[in-house]
C-alpha cells in the first residue's frame, strides 16, 4: 500500500525556529488511524500544521500523494465566536478550497453541507448561530466543516477537549465511524491516553523536553515505563474486557492539621 503522506528527515517549527529538532521519518498510509500524544508544548500541533502545509518545514520535507486532500478540525476555541455565522455557514467554509476564489456558493454546496451536518448528528441546528451552540455541538460542526473539503485525511486537534464522559464517548463513536465506514485516514492529537489506547492503531509519541519521538503500533508503544519517562508520573496500563485503561498514580499527600 502506497503512502499518502511521507515525512522525510522532517524538522518542524515556526519562524525558522525548530520546535521538534529531531528528524522525523515516517509514512502515513491509506485508512490508518494515528494518535499523536505528548506533554503540553511538546510540538504536536506544530507537527500537524507542518504536515498540512500551514507551516513550512525547518528542515526535510513532507511528500504528499498527488491529489491528496486534507480536512483539518482545529481546537474549537480557534474559531472566533464573535462572528454571527450559523452552523451551516461554518460548514460551508470548508467548501471554499473547492469552490475557488470570488465564486458563489452553489446549491449543491449547501446540500452537501446539510448532509454533513446530518452525518455528524446536528442537522436540526443548521440555522442556529455557531456561538450559541454547546461545546460538543460546535465540535461536531467543525468536523462537518473538515469533511466539507472531501478529504482523504482528516486531522483533529483535541476533538474531545472540555467534554464530559457522555460527550467524549459520542465524539469518539462519530470519529471511529467515519474511519471505519468511509475509510478515512485519521490523525488525532489528544492528551487523553485512554482514547488513543482504544481507538488509534498507530502512534506518534513525542517526548517533549527530551526532544525525542517514537512511532509505531499503539500496542507496542503504550507501556508503563515509556509513559512514565514522558509524563514523569507512575503509570499503569491495564486491559479489562478488551479495553485498555491507563491509570496515573498520585504521589500527592494532603495533610490535615490536627485540632488542638
Amino acid at each position: 500500500m502506497s503512502a499518502q503522506v511521507s515525512l522525510k528527515n522532517l524538522v518542524s517549527g515556526f519562524s525558522n525556529r525548530a520546535v521538534l529538532t529531531k528528524e522525523i521519518t515516517l509514512s502515513i498510509r491509506h485508512g490508518e488511524f494515528w494518535g499523536i500524544i505528548g506533554p503540553n508544548g511538546a510540538g504536536k500541533t506544530t507537527l500537524v500544521k507542518t504536515i498540512l502545509g500551514i507551516l513550512p518545514p525547518v528542515k526535510g520535507s513532507v511528500v504528499k500523494e498527488d491529489g491528496i486532500s486534507f480536512g483539518y478540525v482545529p481546537q474549537r476555541g480557534a474559531l472566533d465566536d464573535i462572528f454571527p455565522l450559523t452552523a451551516l455557514d461554518v460548514v460551508l467554509m470548508g467548501r471554499y478550497s473547492r469552490i475557488g476564489p470570488l465564486k458563489w456558493v452553489k446549491k449543491s454546496d449547501k446540500e452537501l453541507a446539510r448532509h454533513l451536518l446530518n452525518i455528524v448528528g446536528i442537522s436540526q441546528l443548521a440555522n442556529r448561530p455557531f456561538r450559541s451552540l454547546s461545546g460538543g455541538q460546535k465540535q461536531r460542526t467543525l468536523i462537518a466543516r473538515g469533511l466539507a473539503t472531501e478529504p482523504d485525511i482528516l486531522i483533529l486537534d483535541e476533538p474531545t477537549d472540555g467534554m464530559d464522559l457522555s460527550g467524549e464517548s459520542g465524539m469518539m463513536d462519530l470519529i471511529a465511524g467515519l474511519h471505519q465506514d468511509s475509510g478515512l485516514t485519521i490523525l488525532m492529537i489528544t492528551h487523553i491516553l485512554n482514547l488513543v489506547a482504544n481507538f488509534a492503531e498507530r502512534l506518534i509519541l513525542i517526548h517533549g523536553e527530551q526532544d525525542l519521538f517514537e512511532t509505531g503500533k499503539v500496542t507496542e508503544l503504550m507501556d508503563n515505563q515509556r509513559l512514565k519517562d514522558i509524563y514523569k508520573r507512575d503509570v499503569d496500563v491495564q486491559t479489562l474486557n478488551g479495553q485498555k485503561f491507563i491509570f496515573v498514580h498520585s504521589h500527592t499527600r494532603i495533610l490535615i492539621p490536627k485540632k488542638d
